[in-house]
């Protein structure tokens, strides 16, 4: 199986792909952080595409993908009800959120698929967005955020200028906060960090 992953975030696209190759091991699986026409090539079974690409309309996403959104699985944390609604009745085959669990998105890839057309219903969107009820402190806002940039805690402690082993410990209760068990879960939900 041949995937391709188009997101200009890169840690969300390193997070897809090891979750992806993780279950799928003989995977061949390629990033890109932008739509360009070697993406369109068709090299893919299944084409992981963000709907909020800088530079380009969604619109324009997909009439550039016209005659392979059959294959097209559309990827976001916070997608627009209409720009669903668009790719639905233009043959997309799903839409996965980055900021469901790691056993939903999986699941809805399976039954993708199947042969399954596979989106969510806007009261599924809000609740999947709603942020943790607990809030972050502000030392945990700056990790959050450095975590989500892909720094290690080594690189997050000199930055900080704390030691490792407290780093490690915020580390452990911003997962808990948003109910993950590791970095690469976190880094799927793409969620702001809550508002304190």
């Amino acid at each position: 199986m041949r995937l391709l992953i188009v997101d200009d975030h890169p840690m969300t696209c390193a997070g897809l792909r090891s979750l992806l190759q993780a279950c799928y091991p003989k995977a061949q699986i390629e990033t890109r952080h932008q739509l360009d026409a070697d993406g369109l090539s068709g090299r893919w079974d299944y084409l992981f595409l963000d709907m909020h690409l800088p530079g380009l309309r969604f619109e324009e996403s997909l009439e550039r993908l016209a005659p392979q959104l059959a294959r097209v699985i559309l990827i976001s944390a916070a997608p627009e009800p209409e720009a669903v609604d668009l790719a639905r009745r233009r043959g997309v085959c799903g839409l996965l959120l980055k900021n469901a669990d790691i056993d939903h998105l999986l699941e809805g890839f399976r039954r993708i698929q199947a042969g399954e057309k596979v989106f969510v219903d806007s009261e599924e969107m809000i609740g999947l967005r709603s942020p943790p009820q607990e809030t972050l402190t502000e030392r945990q806002r700056h990790i959050y955020e450095a975590l989500l940039g892909g720094f290690s805690n080594k690189q997050i402690a000199r930055t900080l200028g704390i030691s490792e082993y407290t780093v490690k410990e915020h580390v452990t209760a911003i997962l808990t906060i948003y109910g993950v068990r590791n970095r690469l879960e976190l880094v799927l939900r793409q969620q702001r960090p809550p508002v304190v």
